[in-house]
């Protein structure tokens, strides 16, 4: 069972340990707590139809369905997923990957904020959070920032470190870097 494309939220797996909504949005399951659940975040093992539904839905638009995926990267036991839930909702979701240049261990792909929760802090609060995870590994983070989330990015920390660039069928785009020595969390 999933929300159809455009409502509020998403359907969360219920072996996440959240609680899971029918399409009416009534409560079909409570889930006991989880361990790692702070601020609505969420560190998954791996992502599951509601989190390919976000990233589809937010990142993919006019693309097909299947490019939401990431082979060899959403599969890769490396990679962390961090997303954030707002009454038991996937509201949020991102992407941490080994992927090492100078500074920078770990990328940020498939950052997505559903369209009717964005400017409520959501983003600001995962990229901070993955920000700690970084530094807790001793090593910065980079991205490729859609030019409508560079102001956020920026307000984290994170530099523009190329010119505006274009990813064929997504659009405008800068590389971006935090990296431990220049700034803190």
């Amino acid at each position: 069972m999933s929300l159809p494309v455009g409502q509020v939220g998403f359907i969360h797996d219920e072996s996440k340990r959240v609680l899971r909504l029918n399409a009416t949005n009534k409560c079909i399951t409570r889930l006991p707590p989880a361990t790692d659940v702070k601020d609505g975040l969420v560190w998954e093992e791996s992502v599951d139809r509601a989190h390919l539904d976000l990233r589809f839905e937010v990142l993919r638009e006019g693309l097909p369905r299947g490019s939401e995926h990431y082979p060899g990267i959403d599969e890769d036991a490396r990679t962390r997923f961090l997303c954030a839930y707002e009454g038991g909702r996937l509201v949020g979701c991102s992407t941490l990957q080994i992927d090492e240049r100078e500074g920078c261990r770990f990328r940020i792909r498939g950052m997505a904020v559903s369209p009717n929760f964005r400017n409520r802090g959501i983003g600001s609060r995962i990229v901070k959070r993955l920000q700690q995870y970084a530094s807790e590994q001793g090593t910065g983070i980079w991205c490729n920032a859609r030019i409508r989330a560079v102001p956020m990015y920026r307000r984290c920390g994170f530099v523009e470190v190329s010119d505006v660039f274009e990813i064929e069928g997504i659009g405008l785009h800068y590389d971006m870097e935090w990296k431990l020595l220049q700034n803190s969390i």
